[in-house]
Formats: structure tokens, C-alpha cells, sequence
């Protein structure tokens, strides 16, 4: 597997297992990986430089570090609970400030937070640990999703706010897909 330009151009004191590029427990660090990813993103689809708010990433990760919607916080908070919470933060702050090319993404090139918010959801939880009664269990598959699927999603992320309670919706849709390819990680159907 190839890595992203921001895993292997972080200073060593940066670079943090892939899952910990946002909850790192360094608020600079999780800016710079955050700044990072969007441009190694945009580097991706074919923009040579992308607006960025540092401003409003700091008001994201503030957000985050002071008013987590798991009450046990984010250090206790499934790794589906953590790019919930990131997800909707994401989209309320809005960092990226320009729509991404409309030949690449058609009517959603004009949610680019909602889009890389996806984005880093999906890789960070692809390879993240859950914590089991019986050990710790891997999320060895990553989430896939039809195009017209991966659509949808990036226009109901893009309608969330906290007053919404998106973060729970988001926390169950997010780890219902990682189920769906890693079905060895969920737990026992009762209902």
C-alpha cells in the first residue's frame, strides 16, 4: 500500500499511526495533519492549491477538545464515535474555503468539507482497533460504498449540524459500513 504524502513528509515527532491523525493529543499536531491530508486531497483530484482556514481548523479541534458529544470524552470514544464527532465538525466549521473541480465531482464539488471529512473518516478507520470484552479487534477492510451511495452520504454529511444530533446518526452509519466489510468486528445481532 502506498503511503499519503502526509504520512511520509511529517516530521518524526508528527507522524502518528494513521487513525491518530485526528486525535493525536496534540492540537498542532492535529492541525498540521488535518492541513495535510486536505492538500495531499486536493493534490489528488487535480488542483494545484486549495484555500485553507488554519483558524478554522483550530475552532474544529477546540471544538472537539472541549465540548466532545461522547460524555465519556474522546479518549473513551469508539474510533466511530471519533470521526462522527470530526464529521460534523468538519462541515459546521467549514476549513476549506473553494469548491472542488465540478468535472470531478459534478453538484458535490461545492461540499468539499463534507467530501474530505468522508474522505478521512474512511481512511482513518480502515486498519482502526476496537476495544472488545475479549481483546481488541482490527478493522482489517476498508468501507466501500456504491457511487450513488457514496453520493447520498456526502449530501446528508453536508446538512449536519449539533443541534441535529448528527454526531449519533453518523457514529451508526459509520460503523454500520465498517461492519459490512468487516463483519467478524460486530457485535452479535439480537433485534
Amino acid at each position: 500500500m502506498q503511503q499519503r504524502r502526509w504520512e511520509k513528509e511529517m516530521p518524526p515527532e508528527v507522524q502518528q499511526p494513521k487513525f491518530n491523525i485526528l486525535f493525536s493529543g496534540n492540537a498542532q499536531v492535529d492541525v498540521y495533519n488535518l492541513c495535510e491530508y486536505i492538500d495531499d486531497y486536493a493534490h489528488r483530484i487535480g488542483m494545484r492549491e486549495i484555500g485553507i482556514s488554519v483558524p478554522k481548523i483550530n475552532a474544529l479541534f477546540g471544538a472537539l477538545a472541549q465540548d466532545f458529544p461522547y460524555p465519556l470524552g474522546s479518549t473513551n470514544a469508539s474510533p466511530f464515535k471519533k470521526v462522527a464527532a470530526f464529521t460534523v465538525n468538519m462541515v459546521v466549521e467549514k476549513p476549506i474555503q473553494q469548491p472542488f473541480p465540478v468535472e470531478v465531482f459534478g453538484d458535490l464539488a461545492y461540499r468539499p468539507n463534507a467530501l474530505v471529512a468522508y474522505a478521512l473518516s474512511v481512511d482513518a478507520l480502515h486498519g482502526a482497533e476496537l476495544e472488545r470484552d475479549d481483546g481488541k479487534m482490527v478493522l482489517e477492510n476498508r468501507i466501500k460504498v456504491s457511487a450513488h451511495q457514496w453520493a447520498d452520504i456526502i449530501m446528508a454529511i453536508d446538512d449536519c449540524t449539533p443541534q441535529k444530533h448528527s454526531f449519533k446518526m453518523l457514529s451508526l452509519l459509520y460503523e454500520s459500513l465498517a461492519y459490512r466489510w468487516n463483519k467478524d468486528a460486530s457485535y452479535a445481532a439480537i433485534y
